[in-house]
């Protein structure tokens, strides 16, 4: 009796701590899985919702990373859509955009993220539009980037972002104008 006694504790104890060895790898490889997938949508809808700001084009694909409460009350994608952006005098045909995320927190068995992230856009390239060649002026404004706190949702299987809050405002430098030279006289 005394050895099956310690057989099956031995059977048991293998058991228990393969258990546990499993749990903890799965709980790793979904953990690891819900961030890699907050980190896309965080890294392309955010890039996205500063292209339709800048452009002022209607993006349908913006609801594939927001939620559409989120997009009816965001400030800026109105702004954009209502003439007060200050984007609103340029034909914008480019722009880098920067994104660091400084945490990001997704456990495996909630449906909720949260992170902080700073975005930034350090240049904007376009012109002036001619219609509005008189009034606007020919530099491009500096965005307004931020650190904003991003909370996300996971409702059938997809991520979306719900709320974005900024924490502090980044204001990028103005670009100071290239001097271009100047023709030498003819001799």
């Amino acid at each position: 009796m005394k050895y099956i006694r310690r057989l099956i504790w031995f059977i048991a104890s293998r058991l228990l701590v393969f258990a546990i060895a499993v749990s903890v790898l799965l709980c790793a490889f979904y953990m690891c899985m819900n961030t890699a997938n907050v980190y896309i949508v965080l890294s392309d809808g955010l890039e996205k919702r500063v292209d339709v700001i800048l452009t002022r084009e209607d993006a349908p694909e913006l609801n594939n990373y927001f939620h559409g409460s989120f997009l009816s009350a965001d400030p800026a994608l109105t702004a954009a859509f209502d003439g007060s952006s200050p984007y609103v005098d340029y034909n914008i045909t480019g722009f880098k955009h920067e994104l660091t995320i400084e945490s990001l927190w997704a456990w495996p068995w909630d449906d909720y993220a949260t992170c902080t992230v700073v975005e930034r856009v350090p240049s904007i390239e376009g012109s002036v539009l001619s219609s509005r060649a008189n009034v606007a002026d020919p530099v491009i404004p500096t965005w307004q980037g931020g650190r904003y706190d991003i909370t996300l949702m996971k409702s059938e299987g997809k991520w979306k972002i719900v709320g974005m809050q900024q924490v502090s405002v980044i204001i990028e430098p103005t670009p100071t104008p290239t001097p271009s030279p100047s023709p030498t006289p003819a001799a």
